[in-house]
């Protein structure tokens, strides 16, 4: 969900989902971002994967990470809530939005997981959470956060980051994928028809949106800091935050994958006129945060 006729931004987390519906439906706000529960005997609301999308085969993204929260039962379908991607042998990155104000202890990942309560991949706990430190809760500007894991993980390729200079990943109307474990039912600009989460990971093709379209439809879109991409039908949705949006390359040596952005927020999900917001990795001020803290 994200900003609507008042100029709302929620962040596409799962957790919070039906708390976010009822002040959509009482209380005109700026901004809201998607929290953890106040106690770990709270449930989380099974609401809205991608939308629009399709199973995607076992180990096909490797570096696409389920973020986990301990306290939300004893599976690993129960506790994702957000998404990640591994941009480094020990570092995986995703948006502030979904760690704001929650402890590393609480959390955990898997790696290398396509289908969550499996046993692929491997699994790491938290050892260190770095939100941005320009990071706005209300607007969502700078929504991005770089955990260091425990341990390195092996035998997985992360992803990589494009040079601040390599802008033609944005141009618009340029194919990108986006993948996770979010709801997988339309959702529309205002209001909720359901939701539907899937164990096996997903993945949809979104095209990117001009700059100028996603400003004029967001009041708190940022051109530098952020991206817009999807159309009626293809996007992502709760559940979805903070995963990878990137793109695939052919190179001499074989496929190469750069992650454009990082799921932020958005209006309704696959709704007409409201395309997804990802924070901007190539942003030179985001990229910067994301490799020093990388490198710690």
């Amino acid at each position: 969900m994200g900003e609507g006729m008042e100029g709302m931004s929620v962040g596409r987390n799962k957790h919070r989902w039906g708390v976010v519906l009822a002040m959509l439906l009482v209380a005109t706000v700026v901004g809201l971002w998607a929290g953890t529960p106040s106690s770990a005997a709270e449930e989380p609301t099974r609401e809205p994967s991608v939308v629009g999308g399709t199973a995607v085969p076992d180990g096909k993204y490797p570096f696409v990470v389920a973020l986990l929260d301990k306290r939300y039962g004893s599976t690993a379908s129960r506790q994702q809530f957000c998404g990640a991607s591994l941009i480094d042998r020990d570092t995986v990155l995703t948006a502030a939005h979904c760690v704001k104000g929650n402890v590393a202890s609480n959390l955990r990942v898997t790696v290398g997981r396509t289908y969550l309560d499996s046993t692929q991949g491997q699994v790491r706990n938290i050892l260190r959470i770095n939100i941005h430190p320009s990071f706005n809760a209300s607007t969502l500007a700078n929504d991005v956060a770089v955990l260091k894991l425990s341990s390195a993980v092996s035998g997985i390729v992360p992803i990589r980051l494009p040079a601040t200079t390599a802008n033609s990943f944005e141009k618009p109307g340029r194919s990108l994928t986006v993948a996770g474990w979010g709801n997988t039912i339309a959702q529309p600009a205002f209001g909720s028809v359901g939701s539907s989460y899937p164990q096996r990971m997903r993945e949809a093709q979104v095209p990117v949106v001009s700059d100028a379209t996603a400003d004029d439809i967001y009041r708190n879109y940022v051109p530098s800091l952020m991206v817009a991409a999807g159309k009626t039908g293809k996007d992502t949705c709760q559940g979805d935050s903070g995963g990878p949006m990137f793109a695939r390359v052919s190179t001499s040596t074989g496929v190469v994958y750069y992650q454009v952005g990082i799921t932020s927020f958005g209006t309704g999900c696959g709704a007409p006129g409201y395309p997804g917001v990802y924070a901007e990795v190539n942003n030179p001020n985001l990229r910067n945060f994301i490799v020093y803290w990388a490198g710690r």
